[in-house]
């Protein structure tokens, strides 16, 4: 899926990346509008990336668009972006990987910006594409040549491949091994111009060099740049005229006949994903415990490369965002809902997740919270040991994302009772 919107700023252009001797043809480029192709296995600092872009912004117009791979919808919600920032239109294409089809729903989108800046209804200063985790960057890059109201109009400027540190050997020795299954990360950094180690902070200075000395033996001629929470210098990334297509064609030994003829995009057929929209307001204690059972241990989160989801939790009136790498969980409040409908949106991306279905789509349903039993005031049983209840009265529902409060009899201890079910309280 695809998702156009307009955000601000970018720093002023320069004539070379730093760490690149190649020239470039400066007048062939100086009147068209970079493009920054934005790559990276699925959990590598994406999205965290787009939205640090988003924020440091403040002068110019860029136009994002976004492709994700799934049955339903999430990264629009993860993207931090204030509505009067958002482009009068929303183009969206359903597809997770941009090979052969969705390269032409790509080429008809950017053709459509060229006729709106051309007609002044939008007045961009560049573009970004932000590519599902699964998808192979040459594609996109093709788009830019092929095409030429395309190739009039805009120039690749860099192709940045994020790539998780704690995560690169394996998903590297995973993309060599099986190249034609499992392709898709050596490709995204074989056609990168720059790399950002992203998540450092999570290994040590021994794994960060070995990830280095790895992404050079794939492309040797590209920068890479450490950085954690996939923060770097905007003016290293954006008008650096960092792409250089033979020389990236050079480095996969072919040429550019061949890349426009016969390159087959290396995909990851391994990936399946199952999605989940539906409404209703999850109990927040439940759902973590489904979490903890998916990818509490390592041996069961390895086959989860990504989850990432957009819940409305019983007790609080703001977005409930949950992103998963395998057994790292990054879960917090993010705005309020408001007047728009509260929707829970949520896709497991990884091996094996279409033979899960029932699994996981029982399972998140089941987090759902119903209407309460009982109402404040009301007299009932608190569990307060093994085996023990102990009288008490509701004196709040949904107190700290906890079903009830109950203020136990003759005593000034007050008790908390995660879920509606007797387990936890039952009538007196």
């Amino acid at each position: 899926e695809f998702r156009l919107g307009i955000c601000t700023s970018l720093p002023a252009p320069s004539t070379m990346a730093p760490g690149h001797e190649h020239n470039h043809d400066m007048s062939a480029t100086s009147a068209k509008l970079p493009v920054v192709v934005l790559t990276g296995y699925l959990g590598a600092g994406k999205t965290t990336l787009l939205n640090y872009v988003l924020k440091e912004q403040r002068d110019k117009k860029l136009a994002v668009i976004e492709n994700e791979i799934g049955e339903v919808s999430v990264d629009d919600a993860l993207v931090e972006q204030k509505p009067e920032d958002i482009a009068e239109e929303l183009i969206v294409l359903d597809n997770g990987c941009i090979c052969c089809t969705i390269r032409g729903d790509l080429q008809k989108t950017l053709q459509d910006l060229v006729k709106k800046q051309e007609d002044g209804k939008v007045k961009l200063d560049g573009v970004l594409v932000e590519l599902t985790g699964a998808a192979d960057p040459a594609p996109v890059v093709q788009t830019f040549f092929m095409d030429d109201d395309v190739k009039r109009t805009f120039y690749v400027d860099n192709v940045i491949a994020l790539v998780d540190a704690k995560h690169c050997i394996e998903k590297l020795d995973e993309s060599k091994g099986d190249p034609n299954e499992k392709g898709t990360a050596c490709a995204q950094i074989a056609f990168a111009s720059t790399v950002l180690l992203n998540k450092v902070d999570l290994v040590d200075e021994a794994r960060i060099v070995e990830c280095e000395k790895r992404l050079k033996e794939v492309n040797r001629s590209v920068d890479i740049m450490r950085c954690e929470q996939a923060r770097v210098p905007l003016d290293k990334l954006f008008n650096v005229r960092a792409f250089d297509l033979a020389r990236v064609l050079d480095e996969n030994y072919m040429d550019e006949e061949e890349f426009h003829s016969f390159y087959k995009p290396k995909m990851d057929r391994s990936i399946s994903n199952v999605g989940v929209k539906f409404e209703g307001a999850i109990n927040l204690f439940k759902f973590q415990w489904f979490m903890e059972e998916l990818i509490g241990e390592e041996a069961g989160a390895t086959d989860f490369l990504r989850i990432k989801g957009v819940l409305n939790v019983a007790g609080d009136d703001r977005m409930f965002v949950l992103q998963c790498v395998h057994m790292l969980r990054n879960e917090n409040f993010t705005k309020p809902w408001g007047d728009q409908p509260r929707e829970n949106r949520i896709i497991f991306i990884g091996r094996g997740m279409q033979k899960r279905r029932e699994e996981l789509t029982n399972g998140i349903l089941a987090c759902v919270a119903g209407p309460l039993r009982f109402n404040v005031g009301d007299r009932v049983q608190a569990r307060t040991g093994e085996d023990e209840y102990t009288p008490g009265t509701v004196i709040e529902q949904w107190d700290e994302y906890h079903a009830y409060r109950i203020q136990l009899d003759g005593e000034e201890r007050q008790v908390h009772a995660p879920m509606d079910e007797d387990g936890f309280v039952k009538a007196a």
